[in-house]
């Protein structure tokens, strides 16, 4: 097995090589700045993303080649195929400052929020009626990565199901007036870039998880640019919750909106207090489980003070700090190879 592993994050586009038996070094390249971060909009040149990404792929001799992406980010084109808008990240807040809201149902895998990519395309028929009656195609940043690679707009359901188009319980689509990605439930080839097999592209969080070990028995804390606590459960549940696809048709019960690197890093006041509250509140809407599994980028900065809140909640806990969506990627391409 000759596979290459990369993760399309907020802050860094990280990847490795693994051959069998063994993995490489891990080489980051900076996410692109935004082109358009006004408060509201947050808007990044996908053709700068897409370069890096080719850049590393052509970089190395590898037969296939795995992806995970930054979720509940989007681009729209026209029916030609025309890029109508940059790449509108999971950052910018439209929806939010238009007050669009569309329903949403536990079942979509998500929730109406104000980066919901669903709300922010509702957003605008106010702002853009021109731009909206143009919109033919819809691109997750990982149906988009595997479009531009392979010709197909394809992704897994754990990239897709963020939009606030799918439903995961009945895996059906929202009927829309333009075109969604294909979902698929399983990690699939989705096409060819010169004699590299791509495979669909999978929400970072979910391999997050998995690369931390993230079963059935036991909470995990993932600490990235943006932070949530959740659990895994076997079929799909409801709650106080997202429930977001995981792998093997479970479901990742998840707490979003906790706060990571990004909201610490501008924070103020007293951090340890308000991260106690934060997670404290988070665990009361969880189903139960005995100890924490927590990892993320933040422990690298952090460390010393994640760690006394977490004493201070009573958890058993144990740190992956090295644990990252790389990690659940290599995990997933040793399953493949041996299927």
């Amino acid at each position: 097995m000759k596979s290459l592993l990369i993760d399309i994050g907020s802050t860094n586009i990280k990847s490795m090589y693994c051959e069998e038996g063994g993995a490489g070094t891990v080489h980051k390249t900076l996410f692109p700045a935004p082109r358009v971060n006004d408060g509201v909009r947050f808007e990044v040149d996908p053709q700068e993303i897409v370069q890096i990404v080719r850049s590393v792929i052509d970089a190395y001799n590898c037969e296939k080649v795995f992806i995970s992406t930054q979720m509940h980010g989007y681009l729209l084109a026209d029916k030609s195929g025309r890029l109508l808008t940059d790449y509108i990240s999971w950052q910018d807040r439209r929806a939010e400052s238009t007050g669009t809201i569309v329903k949403i149902r536990q079942e979509s895998g998500t929730a109406m929020k104000g980066n919901l990519p669903r709300a922010g395309v509702e957003s605008f028929r106010k702002t853009d009626p021109k731009l909206y009656g143009q919109i033919g195609e819809f691109y997750t940043l990982g149906s988009y990565v595997a479009y531009v690679l392979t010709g197909r707009n394809a992704t897994h359901i754990t990239d897709a199901a963020a939009s606030g188009f799918y439903d995961i319980k009945s895996r059906t689509q929202e009927k829309v007036s333009f075109a969604l990605p294909q979902a698929y439930y399983k990690v699939v080839p989705v096409g060819q870039y010169g004699k590299k097999t791509i495979y669909t592209a999978l929400g970072d969080q979910q391999c997050s998880v998995l690369g931390a070990g993230g079963d059935e028995w036991h909470t995990v804390l993932n600490l990235g640019t943006a932070a949530q606590l959740c659990t895994v459960e076997c079929g799909f549940v409801k709650g106080e919750f997202e429930s977001r696809p995981y792998f093997g048709g479970r479901t990742l019960c998840t707490v979003t909106g906790l706060p990571g690197g990004k909201v610490l890093a501008e924070y103020a006041g007293n951090a340890e207090e308000f991260l106690l509250k934060e997670y404290s509140a988070a665990l009361k809407k969880l189903p139960r489980r005995t100890s924490m599994i927590v990892t993320g980028g933040v422990l690298v900065y952090r460390r010393e003070l994640i760690v006394r809140v977490l004493k201070e909640t009573g958890e058993k806990f144990v740190l992956h700090e090295g644990a990252d969506a790389l990690e659940g990627l290599k995990l997933i391409a040793e399953e493949l190879a041996h299927e």
